[in-house]
């Protein structure tokens, strides 16, 4: 299994144009149901990893594999305040595409062992200025369920990056793409933080999301 996975990883850049039924979140703590500290799984010194590799979230429920999209470039384990200079919380363990390492400009996957309803991380590009971020979801055949995009502001003071995550009404994500694009010369040149995912929505939550996603659906019907 592992193996295929690895396999499909490298294998996520594709088209994403169909939207599906995913409403985006910008706020953390609806993503704290259980996380990924990268400097647990990795060494956060600066050093490179092979494309991809296999994580453990904190609470220990969650696996999967983390690496670059579409390349065969290793990542970068870096840590804020220390191998990177940034907006992240201070001590937050990163991921880094290495484009400034001379990797070629890609957007990071995750992808995980059990289904997920919402996912999100922390993104800041390594230029400063404003950005624009996208994640993408995919299910257990690894078709995108869709997207959601939205702009942040990349600075020097820690506890401004941008968080982006996003929910689905039915669950069952699978794997995410993470993008960010700014001033860079080479973009998308980027990090993500800490990930974390979204509990099982009780009723009630659904009964929320759904009209989101009702509206959604008209837009795309007028649209076409």
């Amino acid at each position: 299994m592992k193996r295929i996975l690895s396999c499909l990883l490298l294998c996520l850049g594709v088209s994403v144009c169909a939207p599906a039924a995913i409403v985006g979140y910008g706020d953390a703590s609806a993503f704290a149901n259980d996380t990924v500290d990268w400097c647990a799984n990795f060494s956060c010194d600066g050093s490179q990893y092979p494309t991809p590799q296999p994580w453990v979230s904190t609470g220990g429920s969650n696996t999967g594999l983390v690496g670059l999209d579409g390349t065969l470039n290793g990542f970068y384990s870096l840590q804020q305040g220390s191998t990177w200079s940034g907006g992240f919380p201070d001590g937050m363990g990163l991921i880094y595409n290495g484009v400034a390492f001379e990797n070629t400009p890609t957007g990071i996957a995750l992808m995980f062992d059990q289904p997920q309803w919402g996912v999100g991380a922390w993104v800041q590009t390594n230029y400063l200025g404003s950005f624009t971020a996208t994640i993408t979801f995919f299910d257990a055949l690894f078709q995108p369920l869709g997207s959601y995009t939205t702009s942040g502001n990349s600075s020097s003071t820690p506890g401004t990056a941008l968080f982006l995550g996003g929910l689905s009404s039915e669950g069952g994500i699978y794997a995410a793409t993470f993008s960010a694009t700014g001033s860079g010369p080479a973009e998308p040149d980027f990090a993500i933080g800490s990930v974390g995912f979204a509990p099982s929505p009780e009723p009630a939550s659904l009964l929320l999301i759904a009209p989101a996603l009702f509206g959604l659906a008209l837009l795309r019907r007028r649209r076409s």
